[in-house]
């Protein structure tokens, strides 16, 4: 009784799928129809104008703050507002991608731009941990202490020879 169950619902998803990819192929047939419509051929003769995004909107200016501190580009908050710090933070951004730094603006490109990038983006690489070079204090692990190192004594002096 159990294997017939599985057998009629392996036959139950098998009739689904057909009937979504049967769906699927004749969407898409309807779509390529549409397309060869005389009213088609019309609007794709007709020159469309690009679309300008605006930029520097208070929204567009907040996500981007929000962005260039998750960067950590900007120090200040994320008010919706274009400073000086807003601008500095851009440039900011620009030069740790390596981008010519050109004139602000805040448009949706840039904004998407700066969430492609990996959190603190902005921040110069450290050095994990350094053995020397530097004349400081070797790497020790945590709670570890360094061994004290006696200094040199100077060589007794015998005494001057009595005659």
């Amino acid at each position: 009784m159990v294997c017939s169950f599985f057998r009629f619902g392996r036959a139950a998803i098998a009739i689904l799928f057909a009937i979504l990819l049967a769906g699927a192929l004749a969407s898409s047939r309807a779509v390529e129809l549409a397309q060869n419509a005389p009213e088609a051929d019309r609007a794709a003769a007709e020159p469309r104008q690009p679309s300008i995004s605006p930029a520097n909107t208070p929204e567009q200016v907040r996500r981007a703050q929000v962005e260039l501190k998750r960067l950590d580009c900007l120090a200040g908050r994320a008010d919706g507002k274009l400073g000086n710090q807003t601008r500095e933070a851009v440039k900011k951004f620009w030069a740790s991608a390596k981008k010519p730094i050109v004139e602000v603006a805040i448009t949706d490109e840039l904004i998407a731009e700066l969430a492609e990038r990996g959190d603190n983006y902005c921040r110069p690489p450290r050095p994990f941990f350094s053995l020397g070079g530097r004349g400081g204090m070797p790497f020790l692990a945590p709670g570890m202490r360094p061994i004290p190192v006696p200094a040199p004594q100077a060589a007794p002096v015998p005494p001057p020879a009595q005659p």
